[in-house]
Parts: C-alpha cells; structure tokens; sequence
C-alpha cells in the first residue's frame, strides 16, 4: 500500500525549506491489544531520502519512536526549477514517493 505524503517547499537565497506530512500510524509494536492480548504488529517507517534532482541530500533511518502521521521539515541547498523528491518505505515494505518542482 502506497503512503501518502503532503509536501512544500519555499526557496529562498539558494536554500530551500521542505515541509512534509506523511500519514502512516507508525505502529511501534509495544502496545497491546487489550481484545486479543497480543501486541499489535509493529509497522513504522524507518528509511526517508530527500532527492534534489535525482541526488541524494538527506538519508535518516527513523524507528517506531516516531509518532502517527509524521511532520518532517529540512533545509537543503536548491533553487527554483530544481525537483525535489521524498522518498520512504516503512518496515513492512510499503513504499510513498512526492516530488514537487521548486518555484
């Protein structure tokens, strides 16, 4: 299943802001299901890369600490016309990507 991400970006003197909301409910699998007594299944995601153009300019590794529904902001060197690309899996292997074209 494809995770939805919502981004934006503002460029401003060569660097630019990139905000993004990623909905996923980055399940840590510590919490119990009270009906079953069983943990719930653990799904977070845990690879995001940021592409200005195809190349790489931020690679973290986040776990289930993460909360639901994710906000991510970066600052990185690009400028207007340049594409910028979100790219993240979680760990069951579902995969989101974005890419918006900087004004």
């Amino acid at each position: 299943m494809a995770i939805n991400i919502r981004m934006r970006a503002k460029v401003v003197n060569g660097e630019a802001e990139v905000k993004a909301l990623i909905k996923h409910e980055m399940e840590s699998g510590a919490r119990m299901n009270k009906k079953t007594g069983k943990p719930f299944p653990a799904k977070y995601i845990n690879t995001v890369e940021v592409l200005v153009n195809g190349t790489k300019a931020v690679d973290s590794q986040w776990s289930g600490a993460v909360s639901t529904n994710p906000y991510m902001g970066v600052i990185i060197k690009a400028n207007a016309g340049d594409d910028v690309t979100i790219n993240l899996a979680d760990n069951t292997g579902d995969k989101g990507t974005e890419t918006i074209k900087l004004k």
